[in-house]
């Protein structure tokens, strides 16, 4: 069992060479004679254009372009440094998930189709949306950062899910898992006891993102949790409870914050009514006193009243006129505070909804991830339990169980074929001999 992870690094440096050279270096003495003659699987890789699958992670920047023309102040300020005219958009900026449905989803832009094209065609197609929806030239980067796992079972040494690496054959996939072993391992008995401690924590894991995968989608489209938990079977009560009131307390601390941030805005929004009252009253006395002004210069002018009395009431009116000022200038600074509270609302009301939205990706792809797991660990145990082995084994079938467009489809295989981001491995043996191992 030692010695076939020690050749992993081996077999990952000779994937060029010749699979007859690999045998001589592999103790597979008979593998060749066991193993079915099959067509080797040919990749989309093999075209020199990666194509997206589900589960890839791409790593996007988003630049938009700024015309500096229409921004004086901003052309006064660089006048001394180069054309600064592309600036990062940190909410379109980030890693990424192609999702089940093929898509790749952006705040702001919706969903981007991406399954089956490559990183370049999604960037484009992401500055066209761009510009449809926000009406400026942007530039967009991209890099494919992570692949989807691939998954081997049988009889090999540690079955499982393991990272995807370009060029990866079956035999690469083979070497990873440990090699084939022996009907009569004690390895699977110790295997069998792990996976069945590991099989209900994985059942429990998926559900669970079941559960909150479909309480986010019902958050995000107005519907009770009631109508989003129907059709959930074979599932705990206890543990639909607990996820459920753990989203409640989340959804409360986001409906008090929103409340708080709507008694602002009223309360900014009452001020600014009592300012222009205030203003208006002000006006009014301004000219109630410019007219009663105007009277006594006509008396004075008369000597029908005194000099003083003129005096006093020019002062009044003075004073009327400070106190519209000071009103004006409170109005002023109560419309400031009200679309301060306006704008601060609106930014937390979408701030929310991107982050439900990409909660919902994210747990919509840790399902999946979970769903792929709890699969591969119930074949194990199935295979691993007692009577599970039909005999000692002389050969065994490969089939590469691959994504399809929305199913899935059972593809021949050998161990040189070609292995692809998502792919399951699986060798089926065949009861009368014992397997070629160490």
């Amino acid at each position: 069992m030692g010695f076939y992870p020690k050749i992993h690094g081996l077999l990952m440096r000779i994937a060029p060479i010749p699979f007859s050279l690999c045998v001589a270096v592999i103790p597979f003495s008979c593998l060749a004679q066991v193993v079915q003659s099959q067509t080797p699987l040919l990749s989309t890789q093999q075209t020199g254009r990666i194509s997206l699958v589900p589960g890839d992670r791409l790593s996007i920047s988003v630049f938009e372009k700024v015309e500096l023309d229409n921004d004086k102040w901003a052309v006064r300020k660089r006048a001394d440094r180069p054309d600064q005219s592309f600036y990062p958009r940190q909410d379109l900026t980030g890693d990424f998930i192609v999702q089940p449905d093929g898509t790749l989803p952006m705040p702001l832009l919706g969903n981007i189709r991406a399954e089956g094209r490559t990183g370049g065609e999604v960037a484009d197609d992401i500055a066209q949306t761009f510009l449809a929806v926000v009406g400026r030239t942007a530039r967009v980067t991209q890099a494919l950062v992570e692949r989807p796992t691939v998954s081997i079972i049988g009889p090999v040494h540690q079955p499982g899910t393991f990272k995807y690496v370009d060029g990866m054959s079956v035999m690469h996939l083979l070497a990873i898992a440990g090699g084939l072993r022996q009907s009569d391992d004690n390895w699977a008995r110790v295997e069998l006891a792990k996976e069945q401690a590991k099989l209900s924590a994985t059942l429990e894991r998926y559900q669970r993102r079941q559960i909150e995968a479909r309480l986010l989608e019902a958050e995000r489209d107005g519907k009770s949790d009631d109508q989003a938990l129907l059709g959930l079977t074979n599932i705990s009560p206890a543990l639909v409870d607990e996820v459920r009131g753990g989203r409640t307390r989340i959804r409360q601390a986001y409906q008090q914050r929103k409340a708080t941030l709507e008694a602002a805005r009223a309360i900014a929004e009452e001020a600014l009514d009592i300012a222009r009252e205030r203003f208006e009253e002000g006006k009014a006395s301004v000219v109630i006193r410019g007219e009663r002004v105007d009277a006594l210069k006509a008396l004075a002018a008369k000597n029908v009243v005194s000099q003083t009395i003129l005096l006093e009431a020019s002062m009044e009116l003075s004073d009327a006129k400070e106190r519209k000022l000071e009103a004006e200038s409170l109005v002023s600074e109560a419309k400031l505070r009200v679309s301060s509270a306006k704008d601060e609302l609106a930014r937390f009301t979408l701030e929310t909804q991107v982050g439900i939205d990409n909660l919902l990706a994210q747990r919509l792809l840790e399902a999946s991830e979970a769903r792929s797991d709890l699969d591969a660990s119930q074949t194990i145990v199935s295979m691993l339990a007692p009577g599970g082995e039909a005999g000692a084994l002389t050969a065994f079938d490969i089939e590469i169980v691959r994504r399809d467009g929305s199913g899935w489809q059972t593809l021949p295989a050998s161990v040189t074929s070609t292995v692809e981001p998502g792919d399951l491995v699986k060798l089926d043996p065949k009861p009368g001999g014992t397997i070629l191992a160490n």
